[in-house]
């Protein structure tokens, strides 16, 4: 009984150390969460949508190459220590690359990579923490960290677009790959 006991808090110990940062705060009320699911990736994908524009194309095409795509901000401290030690994990586990590591007055951010080839990224995890809030301006929000995360073929490139246009801290330090 007692072994029985003890695998039980085993596994039960091993689900919550194992625990993605997204699922865990999906519902919490400390963050901001926000997901396009691999279902809405493989719907868009299915669409022939053409337009006149080159470059509106190309941000479809990549769109279209996205299997997940997750986002969580959060003002709370204790939140974002949390995170930034997931992250941590994360980045051990899953053996990602540091593409790029910015600090200025603005913010730190952190971009994390696991390539497919040289033009193209398998994931991508960008953290950003001690945004100054003096420098950016997000409107009545405030976060203290963000986490982004997407799956999938990414061009870079057009991720710097997206992410700046969700007006998300980080986005114009991702465009500064596209100028070295």
């Amino acid at each position: 009984m007692k072994k029985k006991i003890t695998l039980f808090v085993l596994v039960l110990a091993s689900m919550a150390w194992g625990q993605d940062v997204f699922e865990k705060y999906e519902y919490d009320d400390n963050v901001t969460y926000f997901s396009i699911s691999p279902k809405m990736f493989q719907m868009l994908a299915k669409l022939s949508i053409e337009t006149n524009d080159p470059e509106a194309d190309q941000y479809i095409s990549m769109v279209q190459k996205i299997k997940s795509f997750k986002v969580i901000t959060t003002e709370n401290e204790g939140v974002g220590e949390d995170i930034n030690g997931w992250v941590t994990k994360y980045i051990k586990a899953r053996k990602l690359e540091e593409l790029m590591r910015v600090r200025d007055k603005e913010a730190h951010v952190d971009f994390y990579i696991k390539s497919a080839d040289d033009n193209l990224v398998k994931e991508l995890l960008m953290f950003v923490s001690e945004i100054n809030k003096e420098q950016i301006n997000l409107g009545k929000r405030s976060p203290e960290t963000v986490l982004l995360y997407l799956s999938g073929e990414i061009d870079l490139a057009q991720i710097s677009k997206l992410v700046n246009e969700m007006n998300l801290p980080g986005g114009s330090q991702l465009g500064k790959l596209n100028e070295q």
